[in-house]
């Protein structure tokens, strides 16, 4: 239970950022944050298709984001650039979201600690992931 758990909350928190990105992405005129967002992006899908193919192969059934959720993040995030497109506000945005991200995978990773090594190794793939893109995006600010 606690892989299965685990594999899906990895599996929606990887979906978040591939929701908020081409957004941000969209709001730029900065050409060098858009090539970071691009690569990160690759980043965070080859962590989906992999987090999918674990829970496939287990038997698993994969939990997708609730639509509400993810309407929300993107009303959210138009929102916030609407007020200021700026590189700095839009790494900004990035940032507060990839902090989330982290977060809640440490979280669910010690929440569910009782999951196989190579899923708790993806959970700390992921926050790993999420600290790398901080970091990539703290000159825009």
């Amino acid at each position: 239970m606690d892989n299965e758990q685990l594999l899906n909350s990895i599996y929606q928190n990887i979906q978040m950022v591939l929701e908020t990105i081409p957004e941000i992405r969209s709001k730029t005129t900065d050409c060098d944050l858009k090539a970071v967002l691009v690569s990160q992006e690759q980043s965070y899908q080859n962590q989906i298709s992999i987090t999918r193919q674990r829970i496939e192969t287990a038997g698993y059934q994969i939990q997708e984001l609730n639509d509400l959720l993810k309407n929300y993040s993107e009303w959210m995030t138009k929102l916030k650039a609407m007020a200021d497109n700026s590189a700095s506000h839009l790494a900004e945005i990035c940032i507060q979201g990839y902090t989330m991200g982290m977060i809640q995978a440490i979280q669910k990773w010690h929440q569910y600690c009782d999951a196989s090594k190579e899923t708790l190794l993806l959970a700390e793939q992921l926050s790993d992931q999420h600290q790398k893109s901080i970091n990539s995006l703290k000159k825009y600010l």
